[in-house]
């Protein structure tokens, strides 16, 4: 059962109490710094105050900005929106910690006691507090992500399935990297039934609430699509990444201007500014199919280790979108960049953070090699796999950060486990 507390020991009472204790920390740090805000989370309070207004569904906003943050999220802080961000940040503070309930939940549905190891991995992954305590999206996917992997650990039952697939509905609208995922859970759900004699109507909503979306956005853009942002990044990121990096910043700068300063997309409409946009990205990745395609896989492998200069350094400043360190990797800058600011502690504390992914990117596939999943274990590492692969170029801390609870869980079950059977350990707190 979710809400027994029953469980735990009063070690692991302590462990959690001392995590709570770190929340509040970074909160203190957060109020200090007074930096709420991030580029994106101004948007998100646009479409917010929209909610709030009950113009979301106005023809007069902007397309693209409505599409480019889905609902979800802006519908949270649309009730909000009149409040001091404090406020915000304590609602996500006490959801951050909620999150981490469900955690110690699902280390102890394999049956093990929790251990220092656990409070070492979260006081290395900064990201989880730093998101959790800023006006964005990132703390509401890993609570969506975190109930979804409990959900998976439960046995079949018409309920949990259509809870599953509600959180794969709410995932997509919070996040659009999420909704071509849908495609892939309906066949993977589709399969699990026929293999396990079983049905459910609820295996049809995420397909149908996508298809909805993407006639609602064609009949009030002409475009059908799910969010403006999927070619704006090919364009903007992914695209001029691969060409900085394998070319040079200066000939991206040009290639980007050139596209935008188009005679097929200057003063177009939003539709065809769109199908403009992807045929030169589509175009871009034929020409470099095998050159892009290890590009694209390349750096989204390169991301799940990064240790968040980003992250860090808008805890202490306003983002310019010039502090991370993926501008360095790119080519966008170059690598002395880097030790120009003040904040020296900051390059300090980076060592144990990429120490630590390092880690538990270890104990992970040693869990996932050495011990046996189950087919619906299977389901939450294909979209695991999945979410790197999409990023790409721009995997980062911040992308990585709504997988890291679970990270950390599977690195803690890594190190416990010995055999394809998982005993139960001892607890050494």
């Amino acid at each position: 059962m979710l809400f027994s507390k029953n469980d735990f020991t009063k070690c692991e009472k302590r462990l959690f109490l001392i995590i709570g204790v770190l929340y509040l920390l970074f909160f203190m740090a957060r109020m200090i710094s007074n930096i709420y805000f991030l580029t994106d989370s101004y948007e998100y309070f646009e479409v917010a105050k929209a909610i709030r207004d009950f113009t979301y569904f106005e023809s007069s906003n902007h397309p693209e900005l409505f599409t480019r943050r889905p609902f979800l999220y802006p519908l949270f802080l649309s009730f909000f929106v009149d409040f001091s961000p404090i406020f915000i940040v304590v609602i996500q503070t006490v959801l951050g910690l909620f999150n981490t309930f469900i955690l110690f939940k699902i280390i102890k549905q394999y049956k093990v006691q929790l251990n220092n190891s656990l409070l070492i991995l979260f006081l290395f992954t900064p990201s989880i507090f730093i998101y959790s305590q800023l006006i964005m999206s990132e703390w509401l996917v890993m609570l969506f992500l975190t109930m979804l992997f409990w959900l998976l650990l439960q046995k079949w039952d018409k309920n949990n399935f259509a809870y599953i697939q509600i959180i794969t509905v709410l995932l997509a609208f919070t996040k659009p990297i999420f909704y071509p995922f849908i495609y892939v859970n309906l066949v993977f759900f589709l399969v699990y039934m026929i293999k396990k004699r079983v049905f459910s109507f609820w295996l049809f909503l995420p397909i149908i609430c996508l298809q909805l979306y993407l006639n609602y956005n064609k009949n009030t853009t002409g475009y059908k699509h799910f969010s403006s942002i999927e070619n704006a990044n090919l364009i903007d990121y992914n695209l001029y990444y691969f060409k900085s990096s394998t070319q040079s910043k200066e000939k991206a700068e040009l290639w980007l201007d050139s596209v935008y300063n188009d005679k097929k997309y200057v003063g177009k409409s939003f539709k065809e500014q769109n199908i403009y946009l992807k045929q030169i990205a589509t175009n871009e990745i034929k020409k470099n199919f095998f050159q892009y395609s290890f590009y694209h896989f390349y750096t989204a492998i390169r991301g799940i280790v990064d240790p968040g200069r980003f992250d860090l350094m808008t805890f202490f400043e306003k983002e310019t979108g010039r502090q991370g360190f993926l501008e360095i990797l790119n080519n966008d800058k170059p690598i002395w960049d880097a030790f120009k600011n003040k904040f020296v502690i900051v390059y300090l504390f980076l060592i144990p953070v990429f120490l630590a992914n390092c880690i538990k990117w270890f104990y992970f596939l040693k869990y996932l090699f050495f011990n046996k999943l189950t087919f619906k274990g299977y389901y939450f590492i294909i979209l695991f796999g999945y979410y790197i692969l999409v990023s790409g170029p721009v995997n980062c801390s911040r992308y990585m950060m709504p997988f890291q609870g679970i990270l950390i869980v599977f690195a803690v079950l890594g190190m416990l486990s010995k055999s394809k059977n998982l005993n139960q350990k001892t607890s050494n707190c």
